[in-house]
């Protein structure tokens, strides 16, 4: 990976959307050149996908929280039920398997208290392989722009 690639990355993850004449003159390159190295760069698996980024609060998600989950038992069964439950379960944004004294960190991103209420109380706290839930809600949202510094 060479400088124009850590370019063309920069680019694409500020904004995946620009015209190829505007992605081109920005990244320094001409267009073909630079649509060879987008398409070597999705194919070498360093872009994961493209997406439009919404905003929650306007869509109607006003709370953001934080979720530590501790397990029953530290199973490759359990851990994998869990996954399972986390890949299923609309509002959940991010997990994390984390170190500490619970197992896992979750980002999630509901439309109110009742609906973080329903998540942890019916959805996590009544799974089999869940022990234990701390959330801690998010007051305000300082930065979320999921930048990587290139």
């Amino acid at each position: 990976m060479d400088e124009f690639d850590r370019k063309v990355l920069n680019s694409l993850q500020r904004n995946s959307a620009l015209a190829r004449a505007d992605f081109a003159q920005e990244v320094g390159l001409s267009e073909s050149q630079a649509v060879r190295r987008r398409q070597a760069l999705e194919q070498s698996g360093l872009i994961r996908r493209y997406r439009a980024d919404l905003d929650a609060r306007a869509l109607g998600f006003a709370v953001t929280a934080f979720v530590h989950v501790k397990l029953k038992g530290h199973s490759d069964g359990n851990a994998r039920r869990f996954r399972d439950l986390v890949r299923l379960t609309p509002g959940i944004l991010e997990a994390h398997a984390v170190t500490g004294d619970f197992d896992y960190l979750l980002k999630v991103c509901v439309a109110d208290l009742d609906g973080l209420r329903d998540l942890v109380n019916g959805v996590l706290l009544m799974h089999q392989t869940v022990d234990r839930v701390r959330s801690e809600i998010a007051l305000e949202i300082l930065r979320d722009d999921h930048l990587l510094a290139l």
